[in-house]
């Protein structure tokens, strides 16, 4: 019988692609599986258990029963009489897993092939180029052959924002290169809750808001079509994430690199028995003290939720592009050694040698970061349902959420204290933080959860 392909991914499923084997839908997006069939009311509790764990769906299985995704290297297919099917494709990495460069051959090569997605682009067209003055964007600017195209536009992430780091770090290369720049202030993106939600449904915790109005203030002030060059995984190709330990299934969520923006998952009412973890486990475990299948491991995991660093361009109409998804650019940067890796000393050294090692220029900024905070204190987000998520969370951990996500004179005194070096430091070794962030994290994972359960 003859077959349709419907979508295929790529080696890290960039662009996720969700199905409903049962109805036979499918698309790019949760919404759009779930908006062209049934009412959906079914709760893969395993798939729950780990969406609240991670932070977003994982090993395969949303939290809904019927709608799964694409791992990467996959095919969709869909027969004559509407059976979807999934095959398995090659997958690239057995070609590339110890595909190695010189460090200036990797920065050659990065350069060469940005170089070529700009020569591809219409002339005429200008380049938007989200730069917070770090290492991924920093290289990409340096890369491009000519930053007159370039428009470029930062965020800060510290109260006062234009004392931040990143903006202060993006206006000198902006002065260096010569390029137009923008500072963008953010702090209304909760109102956007809602458009995140029609987008990502109940696939990822409700995290990129600041995303829809950072690209929405762009668009005010740009017309026509625009290309948009990204920095999405970069740092961890880098070196930005070290080696772990990974012993037993549990652990596995030390690959997520959740950032603690997950909710705890004691708080689910319902028995899981972690078929799917055990079985990514018992796949993984060959290869899980070979720190480059743990980072490949981890971006394979997290794209789900790093996704929408691409999809949130789109739909405001900058088409993304990004050297850092080609696999010989990633895993040149990931065979680089070890010790070069640390700390991205490769990278450090290289901007030392052509004039771009801001951190040894005697910037002023702060590296404070309270974006979220003051968005809380700006517009405060509204209750959770406890009696819709009743059936599958402790209606105390929704009560202990609903309390603690509000800010309040103390937790502003507990963020200032925080902010300063030392009892920063003394406060994030102890594991101790404000628990309104932690209450948002949770409150980010469980309001899509009540939004789907409402339907």
């Amino acid at each position: 019988m003859e077959q349709e392909v419907l979508f295929e991914t790529d080696w890290l499923a960039s662009t996720p692609v969700f199905y409903d084997e049962v109805h036979g839908n499918a698309g790019t997006t949760f919404q759009e599986v779930i908006s062209g069939g049934p009412i959906y009311t079914d709760i893969h509790a395993e798939g729950l258990f780990n969406y609240l764990d991670f932070g977003y769906s994982v090993f395969g299985q949303t939290p809904l029963k019927e709608v799964r995704f694409l791992g990467p290297s996959c095919r969709l297919l869909k027969s004559e009489n509407q059976v979807l099917t999934i095959e398995q494709l090659n997958d690239p990495l057995d070609r590339y897993i110890d595909f190695r460069l010189s460090e200036s051959d990797l920065i050659e090569l990065i350069r060469e092939r940005t170089q070529a997605w700009e020569a591809s682009l219409p002339a005429d067209q200008e380049i938007v180029l989200p730069l917070s003055g770090g290492y991924d964007s920093r290289l990409l600017l340096w890369s491009l052959k000519d930053p007159s195209r370039v428009r470029a536009y930062t965020y800060g992430i510290s109260k006062d924002q234009s004392r931040s780091m990143e903006v202060t770090r993006a206006a000198f290369l902006a002065n260096h290169f010569g390029v137009r720049w923008k500072q963008i202030q953010l702090g209304e993106y909760h109102k956007y809750l809602d458009g995140w939600n029609t987008e990502f449904g109940l696939s990822t915790h409700a995290h990129g808001m600041y995303h829809f109005e950072f690209y929405e203030k762009i668009r005010e002030e740009l017309e026509g079509e625009h290309a948009l060059l990204s920095g999405i995984i970069g740092d961890v190709w880098a070196g930005s994430v070290p080696p772990r330990l990974i012993e037993r299934s549990d652990q596995l969520v030390e690959l997520g690199y959740t950032h603690g923006l997950c909710a705890d998952p004691s708080a689910l009412r319902v028995f899981v028995d972690h078929k799917l973890r055990e079985q990514f486990w018992q796949e993984f475990r060959a290869y899980s003290g070979d720190y480059r299948h743990q980072i490949i491991t981890t971006l394979r995991l997290k794209i789900i939720l790093l996704s929408y660093l691409l999809r949130v361009p789109r739909l405001f109409g900058f088409e993304p592009w990004s050297p850092f998804l080609d696999i010989e650019v990633a895993m040149g940067m990931l065979n680089l050694p070890l010790e070069r890796r640390a700390n991205r000393e490769w990278q450090r050294d290289f901007f030392s040698k052509v004039g771009l090692d801001l951190e040894s220029r005697g910037l002023t900024g702060t590296e404070q970061n309270s974006l979220d905070y003051n968005a809380l204190k700006k517009i405060p987000v509204s209750p959770l349902n406890r009696e819709a998520l009743a059936r599958y969370i402790e209606p105390d951990y929704v009560d202990w959420v609903n309390r603690n996500v509000r800010t309040s004179p103390i937790s502003d005194l507990q963020l200032r204290i925080g902010d300063l070096p030392l009892m920063g430091r003394l406060m994030r070794k102890l594991g101790v933080a404000p628990s309104t962030i932690e209450a948002y994290s949770a409150y980010q994972c469980l309001l899509p959860l009540e939004k789907s359960l409402s339907r």
